[in-house]
């Protein structure tokens, strides 16, 4: 009930007119794709911000929630954030890139 404040009341009808009606199991996935979009935002601002950002799937849920003391509220993904090693040898700066032309990846019909 707290969060209620917290949202625009256009999103309350939402979820009670076209989600909760579908059930619990459509909320949830409704929610996790949700999540998936706030990740997009995320790692485009990392982007923008010079931060390196890898996201993980496949993370224990559980194990996570063990870490991170969470009570109402389970992990769907995670991101790593940081800088990269200067000596990473993978780092686009210190190899070429190598581009496939064009007319090998693409036929035209």
């Amino acid at each position: 009930e707290k969060i209620k404040e917290y949202l625009p009341e256009g999103f309350i009808g939402y979820y009670k007119e076209a989600l909760k009606p579908l059930g619990n199991d459509a909320v949830v996935n409704w929610m996790i794709h949700q999540v998936y979009l706030t990740q997009g935002v995320l790692l485009s601002a990392c982007a923008m911000m010079n931060i390196d950002s890898t996201p993980m799937e496949g993370i224990d849920p559980d194990k996570y929630s063990e870490i991170l003391d969470l009570k109402n509220y389970k992990p769907v993904v995670a991101v790593a954030l940081g800088y990269r090693s200067p000596r990473d040898k993978y780092q686009p700066t210190l190899t070429a890139k190598r581009r496939v032309d064009f007319n090998e990846i693409v036929k035209s019909i």
